[in-house]
C-alpha cells in the first residue's frame, strides 16, 4: 500500500514540476477583420506628431500596409462648425461630432457616416492622395484637444489633439488609425 501511495505522490509531484516549467502564454490582441476598434496598434503607440494608419489586406485607402508619417499635422475647424479637418502629407481627414456638438476629451463618437451630412449626425472622411470613400462606417475618439476658446465655441487655431479612429470605407475591411499633434 505504501508503494502505491509513494508512486502516486511521485507522479503527482512530476506533473506539478512539469506544469511549473512551461512558459506562461500571453496573448497579444490582434485586430479582428471587419471589426471597428479604437485599440492603438503597436506601430502607432510611441507616435509624437503625425499620422499612423494600419490597413488590412484588400483595403484600398492604405493599400494593406502600415503607414507612419511623422509630418506635423495641420488642423482647423471648418466654417465655424465643429468639423475638424486635418492634413498630414497626402492624407486629409475630417472628424465631425455633429451639428453644434463640440469635441469632448475622451468622448467616443460611434456610428459615423460620410462627411459632410446635414444635421446632427456624426460624420467623418479619410482621403489619401485623391482616393476617398463613397460610403463610411466609422468611430473616433479624441484623447486630447486644445484650441483657442471663444465662450463655449471652439475656434481656430487648434493647438493639439490625439484622435484614434477606425473607418470602414466602401464596405471594405477597416482601417485603424491615430492622428496626433502635440503642443
Amino acid at each position: 500500500m505504501k508503494k502505491i501511495s509513494m508512486l502516486s505522490l511521485c507522479i503527482i509531484f512530476s506533473f506539478v514540476l512539469l506544469a511549473g516549467c512551461a512558459p506562461a502564454q500571453t496573448a497579444t490582441p490582434a485586430p479582428q477583420t471587419g471589426v471597428l476598434s479604437l485599440d492603438i496598434q503597436p506601430a502607432c503607440k510611441g507616435m509624437e506628431d503625425g499620422l499612423c494608419i494600419v490597413s488590412e489586406p484588400g483595403e484600398s485607402l492604405g493599400g494593406g500596409q502600415t503607414i507612419v508619417l511623422t509630418d506635423k499635422p495641420v488642423a482647423a475647424f471648418l466654417n465655424d462648425s465643429t468639423a475638424l479637418q486635418i492634413t498630414v502629407g497626402q492624407w486629409t481627414l475630417v472628424f465631425d461630432p455633429g451639428d453644434n456638438t463640440p469635441f469632448s476629451v475622451g468622448m467616443t463618437f460611434p456610428n459615423a457616416t460620410l462627411y459632410p451630412q446635414v444635421g446632427s449626425q456624426v460624420t467623418m472622411s479619410v482621403e489619401n492622395n485623391g482616393k476617398k470613400c463613397d460610403q463610411v462606417d466609422g468611430i473616433f475618439t479624441d484623447d486630447i484637444l486644445q484650441t483657442a476658446q471663444k465662450g463655449d465655441q471652439q475656434v481656430n487655431p487648434v493647438t493639439s489633439f490625439d484622435i484614434r479612429f477606425s473607418i470602414r470605407c466602401n464596405k471594405e475591411t477597416p482601417v485603424l488609425g491615430r492622428v496626433k499633434l502635440s503642443q
